[in-house]
């Protein structure tokens, strides 16, 4: 459960459809980023995809999706700009779904080069 709908978020932040995306997101979902406080909330979250399209828009390779218990792992790699820059990372987010197939939680991880 919930292995459709990681593979649509991905496919609506690609496209922009930020309202897409909020509707696969439980309300009380959380997002957990490297470097940053989470962000609690539907709305919440909502509000960050929609400030990330205006610096930039990005795309996301998804080359992996797997299920187990509630829990969906991705895997894959992230292009894009962010204020003018060119950034490129491998990523791995990992979901946990509720009950009802919505998704409640992501924790990314960002693979960056030693420097």
């Amino acid at each position: 459960m919930g292995l459709e709908h990681v593979w649509l978020s991905y496919d609506y932040l690609n496209r922009g459809d930020i309202d897409g995306y909020a509707s696969l997101l439980d309300a009380d979902a959380r997002l957990y980023r490297p470097g940053h406080q989470p962000v609690l909330g539907r709305a919440s979250i909502e509000r960050l995809a929609d400030a990330r399209q205006l610096r930039g828009p990005g795309r996301h390779i998804v080359h992996d999706v797997f299920a187990s218990d509630g829990r969906v792992a991705a895997m894959g790699r992230f292009v894009g700009k962010h204020h003018g820059t060119l950034v490129e990372f491998d990523f791995a987010d990992l979901f946990a779904v509720s009950e009802f197939g919505l998704l409640l939680q992501q924790k990314c991880y960002h693979f960056v080069e030693p420097g």
